[in-house]
């Protein structure tokens, strides 16, 4: 499910309580779907998400095992309630590491214990090296509908650098073979701020991009994660990132080319043509709620927060005893838990209207006062704007400081 936007479907859930696998809520019928697959064929050089190389055994007992967490989580909090997902996403890793017969099992075991006839948007994350007409028929087949691909760069020297095991034609043809296959809900993942790279390169790079054409683009600053060669060479002076300034001037570079090709920047790192949103992250930023099922993954449902321990092993073998996987849990209390459903909607280009979202969680009318004092002074200030529907919004100069202003609104 952020520093990273795909984060946000899987933003930890914090520690303490309820670490036994109790869920004490659960969250509306048509909840949001997330199945995390912990597996690539290499590490990147900043990746912090949960992943690893795995042999053909492992990944066969793996796809098994998201559809027996559903199964026991239902026995312990009653989720067979919840109803039918209306999204569906699988991310990573790199989910075509199941390869066919992996993923195959993997819808087969979700279906086993859920009906996706409902889903609305079903994504899975590629990665460019390894698409294949098979695998995109097999997706379309099961009732995929949209992709979303892991390009990062359309620079082959930069993809070097950062560990890529594709190269800038290799994105193309994904790109191509997805278009043949029948996929036009596409998107595509781009690293902007990547050290040593000037702004003409990064020009060239999104100059590239728009002429694939493709509904969706994700565009995200660097940032450094712990324990990652990229953390580990900047530590040792091998790798300078780039400052404030460069990072900011990157971004902008990329709502104004973008913006000019017709995407809008609808969340602070997504653009998108109108009505080609992800519908999945969008969700999780209205403050809806979902389930993660896989290590790593993390889940909201009414006041919980659970998130699964990054431990494959663990997870195999507790699901295998018939219990829920290792976790680390919350309770929020009513009123924390409305906090931070509306700072998630700061991030949108709809943006907040607190009126209406103390009509829809009253733990946050004691709030209300005090959030619209913050954000007519943050409107002073020139990083907040009224909308046209009478909500809030971030200006341009907003989102670049767009976590200062949760911050204040905290």
């Amino acid at each position: 499910m952020w520093a990273d936007n795909r984060a946000v479907v899987r933003q930890p859930a914090g520690g303490g309580g309820l670490g036994d696998g109790r869920l004490a809520a659960t969250p509306p019928a048509g909840a949001h779907l997330y199945v995390h697959v912990p597996f690539c064929d290499g590490k990147c050089l900043y990746c912090g998400f949960y992943s690893g190389m795995a042999d053909t055994a492992q990944r066969q007992v793996y796809a098994s095992l998201p559809g027996q967490e559903w199964q026991v989580t239902a026995a312990v909090a009653g989720v067979a309630s919840w109803g039918a997902p209306r999204t569906l996403y699988f991310g990573g890793g790199t989910p075509a590491m199941l390869g066919v017969p992996g993923l195959q099992a993997l819808v087969d075991g979700l279906r086993a214990q859920v009906s996706l006839a409902a889903v609305a948007e079903w994504t899975v994350e590629l990665n460019p090296a390894s698409v294949t007409p098979a695998l995109l028929q097999a997706l379309r087949a099961w009732g995929v509908n949209r992709v979303s691909i892991g390009a990062q760069s359309l620079d082959d020297e930069v993809l070097r650098f950062l560990g890529r095991r594709h190269t800038a034609q290799a994105v193309i043809e994904a790109v191509a073979m997805a278009r043949a296959a029948g996929f036009a809900n596409m998107g595509l993942d781009l690293i902007a701020a990547v050290p040593g790279v000037s702004l003409a390169a990064w020009r060239a790079t999104l100059a590239a991009a728009v002429a694939l054409e493709l509904p969706h683009l994700s565009v995200y600053a660097l940032s450094m994660e712990a324990q990652t060669p990229l953390a580990q060479g900047v530590a040792a002076g091998h790798v300078a990132m780039p400052d404030e300034e460069a990072q900011l001037a990157a971004l902008a570079l990329t709502e104004e080319l973008l913006g000019a090709a017709g995407l809008v920047r609808y969340e602070i790192s997504n653009y998108a043509r109108p009505g080609c949103e992800c519908q999945h992250n969008l969700a999780c930023w209205r403050g809806e709620d979902y389930l993660g099922l896989g290590p790593s993954a993390s889940s909201r449902a009414g006041l919980q927060r659970w998130t699964n321990q990054a431990d494959l092993t663990a997870y195999q073998h507790d699901l295998q005893g018939g219990r829920p996987p290792p976790r680390e849990a919350e309770e929020l209390d009513p009123a924390a838990d409305a906090v931070e459903r509306f700072v998630f909607g700061v991030r949108l280009h709809e943006g907040v209207d607190p009126v209406a979202f103390a009509c829809r969680y009253p733990a946050a009318r004691p709030r209300l006062n005090e959030w619209l004092a913050t954000l007519a002074r943050l409107a002073q200030q020139g990083v907040m704007a009224r909308t046209a529907a009478g909500g809030w919004q971030l200006t341009a100069h907003g989102r670049e400081v767009a976590d200062a202003v949760v911050a204040e609104l905290l």
